[in-house]
């Protein structure tokens, strides 16, 4: 896929407004504004833009910028104002979200956690744009040999253990097995490899049982994204399970 401008930005938004859910549900459900949860967006944005294969040159550091705050903007004035009516109200209501924007009260508490929030974004900027630069001038040669590397890597971990879950057949969850069946041919230094090809996310559960997912060693992408949407998972159980015992205490 030839790189361009439009799927980066587009990648960016959806990046950066992925990375906000976590300081997002901190306000609505965990009624404070942990702001510097904001400093993450960048990094969203930036994660975002190269999944996207946004073009690297010297127009990236800018594209984070603007990208990041509008995506605190967007944040910060519209979702937390809507998920604040959605939990009281059990549902979403524009128009109630027009009549907050007519207190006066509410602008003045919004537009204090909005500069917060601004502010520790673009502590988050500064430190990303300096590491897009560094890419920059290292030249994407660089930025590919280094993740051939920790492929290679991976490939190299992965060779003996794969190898058992291919006599098996084991390679999707249909075909899962018993994690016993995978170990016991295994020596302990493979035992090793199995944990981090576990929590590398190319050895997958399923129902109790394990397979190796030859689509995620084949892409560094791919397993961030399934590590962060378990970690996200796990956060937001935490949040409701949270939310659950205050209520009800």
């Amino acid at each position: 896929m030839k790189k361009n401008y439009l799927t980066g930005i587009i990648g960016g938004i959806i990046g950066g407004l992925i990375a906000s859910i976590p300081w997002i549900l901190m306000y609505v459900y965990g009624n404070m504004i942990l702001s510097v949860l904001a400093i993450f967006i960048a990094m969203g944005v930036l994660k975002g833009y190269q999944l996207c294969k946004g073009k690297v040159d010297s127009k990236l550091p800018l594209f984070i910028i603007v990208i990041s705050i509008l995506s605190v903007t967007i944040a910060t004035l519209l979702i937390i104002p809507l998920c604040l009516i959605a939990k009281e109200r059990g549902q979403v209501d524009f128009n109630t979200l027009k009549m907050l924007y007519d207190n006066q009260d509410f602008i003045k508490a919004i537009t204090h956690d909005y500069v917060i929030s601004f502010l520790f974004t673009f502590m988050g900027i500064s430190g990303v744009v300096a590491s897009a630069k560094k890419q920059i001038q290292e030249g994407k040669e660089q930025i590919q040999a280094t993740l051939q590397t920790e492929q290679d890597t991976v490939v190299i971990d992965s060779k003996n253990i794969k190898e058992k879950f291919l006599n098996y057949n084991a390679i999707d969850k249909k075909s899962a097995i018993e994690k016993e069946q995978i170990l016991k041919d295994l020596t302990k230094e493979d035992e090793k490899k199995f944990r981090k090809l576990r929590m590398q996310q190319i050895i997958l559960k399923h129902k109790g049982k394990y397979y190796f997912s030859l689509k995620n060693e084949e892409s560094v992408g791919r397993r961030f994204l399934l590590l962060y949407g378990k970690i996200m998972l796990w956060f937001i159980i935490a949040i409701l399970l949270l939310f659950l015992l205050v209520a009800f205490l």
